[in-house]
């Protein structure tokens, strides 16, 4: 649990910068933008590739923190390699993919991290070769690749040490405490940590300092050290209240939790109210979602549901706010990697066009002093438009590309929150209420009569979100465009009896007579596991609406071309409106006898299944009087 902690509040703390970094320099925003333009005024009139080089990398560092900074970097890398300026094409790829890390396109910064490094070790660059290595241990330490990091920030340190760069040793230890903590070795990190701080109190970067304090603080509560913590926590706290309410929460997490750890209920709640207060002014903090879950989880200790409840409801709304963002951070991060590539490709087309350009005015010369070479200049120029010609179709192309590739982001997009709906709603309750009958038998609070009523409600959830998980997989990957039909021969009479044999003994049995009339020696050509999730969709979908004594039937019908398959049931039947809305795009689901909940993906997926192997599905249904639902699959 701590391992997961001081990841989480290091990735934490890198998103707000990320995401509200434009909020801490709200008073220097002016004076920034003034500047900005200034330079880039300067670098537009700018007549060498060196001046505009120096100018639009002195551009970057001071709209760093900004979104427009990532559309210099590219102009700024390639400056750098026309006039062969090791150091600020390596300072260049190195802040570009620290960019690229903040929209947590890890691939992307490893990659540029990596070309930095490479290009600082062959100029021999000291001072970039420890940042690239840094950043590379970084995003080792992401990907959970701890030795691995640890390695690199080594490497790291001996090369700032060699150059004396205390600003690069402080970022070095800072990283390096997180990896140190991560392995469990707590003694070595406290002592790194401090490392870093005694320099940046040196160095007097008040901000640098307070995020490296309470890391610390993060690495003494894992020891148990809650007082020596505490100072460090208050330090970011009292900064976040004067410059970043956004840190101030962040503070106000870690207090709640210590004043929980200590024992001091009364002081938890005041800071998690205080921090409700400063969220309702910022409301983008996933500090936040940490207090919630330790409000929720106090109250309901103490058996507070009115509380709880409050904080519970709190936690979901707060969850689903963070995913959204997230969401749309790392689509706004694909878009921007994909018009990189874009840049890229048209910058590389813009060269050559130049040195079309070039050749051309060459050759005009040469065709103005021989009259004689008009028709070989006629050819070439002929020759030169129907190459245009040819690149305006392939960018027509590439704009269908692109528009086609936006609108599978939608459709991926619409199927990403309906899976998101599903596991925040379906699958959570059952795991809700398992882990609540945990607890209270590790409280000793559930007698063995209580513990046996509510074994078959979670025996029956349990196997709802069973089903649930299975279909929700299967379609995931066929909306993905990932699922391949493996055909075989298949006894239809053997795959239903597996299927009854496992449903009678599931949550789902309630005392119903299923029937298999299905002849024993028919077989078709289709894929098994299909197939079997499609009579299991249809034979759960029949019990969950049929109570005790009433019969379900599985039979067949054998035409020229195909058999039909029907599963019939004497259940409550369906209306005319619901059977519209069956086998739609859109989930629809009623209650069952026993009020079991479904999210109506069982007959989508059923649909998608039976038309994979070249067959057709239908329903027919009378409300009250049972339903019956059929497919067919082509005859071998």
């Amino acid at each position: 649990m701590y391992n997961l902690t001081i990841k989480v509040k290091f990735l934490l703390l890198l998103f707000l910068i990320f995401a509200f970094r434009n909020e801490s320099l709200v008073s220097q925003s002016f004076d920034v933008s003034q500047k900005a333009e200034n330079i880039l005024a300067q670098y537009q009139n700018a007549k060498s590739d060196r001046l505009k080089l120096d100018l639009i990398s002195q551009l970057v560092r001071v709209i760093h923190y900004t979104d427009s900074a990532q559309k210099y970097y590219p102009e700024a890398i390639r400056l750098a390699r026309l006039v062969g300026d090791a150091e600020l094409e390596a300072q260049n790829l190195n802040r570009l993919g620290v960019y690229y890390r903040n929209m947590n396109l890890q691939e992307e910064a490893l990659k540029l991290y990596e070309e930095a490094l490479s290009i600082s070790k062959n100029a021999d660059i000291p001072v970039q070769i420890g940042h690239s290595l840094n950043n590379i241990g970084q995003i080792f330490f992401y990907q959970d690749q701890f030795q691995e990091s640890l390695n690199y920030y080594l490497e790291a340190e001996k090369k700032f040490l060699e150059i004396g760069d205390k600003e690069g040793l402080a970022y070095n230890y800072n990283g390096m405490s997180l990896v140190l903590a991560e392995i469990r070795d707590f003694e070595q990190a406290l002592e790194t940590i401090n490392k870093a701080i005694k320099i940046r109190e040196e160095l007097g970067n008040e901000r640098q300092l307070t995020v490296s304090k309470f890391n610390r603080a993060d690495i003494l509560m894992s020891m148990g050290d809650y007082a020596n913590a505490e100072p460090d926590i208050m330090n970011l706290y009292d900064y976040g209240m004067a410059n970043d309410k956004i840190r101030a929460i962040n503070a106000l997490e870690k207090l709640v939790e210590l004043k929980l750890k200590t024992y001091r209920f009364s002081q938890a709640v005041t800071y998690a109210k205080e921090a409700m207060v400063l969220h309702d002014e910022k409301p983008f903090s996933e500090s936040i979602i940490e207090i919630y879950q330790m409000m929720y989880q106090y109250f309901f200790d103490r058996g507070n549901t009115i509380e709880s409840k409050k904080y519970l409801s709190l936690l979901e709304s707060e969850r689903n706010r963070l995913n959204e963002i997230k969401t749309k951070n790392y689509l706004a991060g694909l878009t921007i990697k994909k018009q990189r590539d874009e840049i890229a490709s048209l910058q590389r087309e813009k060269e050559l066009m130049e040195i079309n350009d070039r050749f051309k005015f060459y050759l005009s010369i040469v065709l103005f002093l021989l009259a004689f070479a008009m028709f070989v200049a006629f050819s070439i120029y002929y020759r030169y438009y129907l190459k245009q010609k040819e690149n305006l179709i392939q960018l027509k192309e590439k704009q269908k590309q692109i528009e086609a590739q936006a609108n599978e982001l939608d459709r991926l997009n619409i199927v990403k929150d309906k899976i998101f709906s599903i596991l925040a709603h379906d699958l959570k309750a059952p795991m809700d209420s398992l882990w609540g009958m945990i607890k209270l038998i590790d409280e000793e609070n559930l007698t063995q009569s209580e513990f046996e009523e509510y074994l078959p409600i979670l025996s029956q959830n349990l196997g709802n979100n069973s089903i649930l998980l299975e279909n929700l997989l299967i379609w995931s990957r066929s909306q993905m465009k990932g699922m391949n039909v493996q055909i075989s021969r298949i006894n239809l009479f053997k795959l239903v009896e597996e299927n009854i044999r496992f449903l009678l003994s599931s949550g789902f049995y309630k005392g119903q007579v299923v029937e298999n009339y299905v002849a024993e020696n028919i077989e078709v050509e289709a894929d098994k596991n299909m197939i079997d999730i499609v009579f299991r969709n249809l034979l759960t979908n029949a019990l969950k609406f049929t109570k005790e004594g009433d019969q379900i039937i599985v039979d067949i019908k054998e035409s020229d071309n195909v058999y039909t398959v029907c599963v019939s049931d004497q259940g409550t039947g369906i209306s005319e409106e619901g059977l519209k809305k069956l086998f739609g795009k859109d989930f629809h689901s009623t209650n069952g006898t026993h009020q079991e909940k479904g999210t109506g993906l069982g007959l989508i997926l059923t649909k998608e299944l039976v038309q994979k192997n070249k067959g057709e599905i239908w329903a027919e249904s009378t409300l009250g009087m049972g339903s019956t639902f059929c497919f067919t699959l082509p005859k071998m």
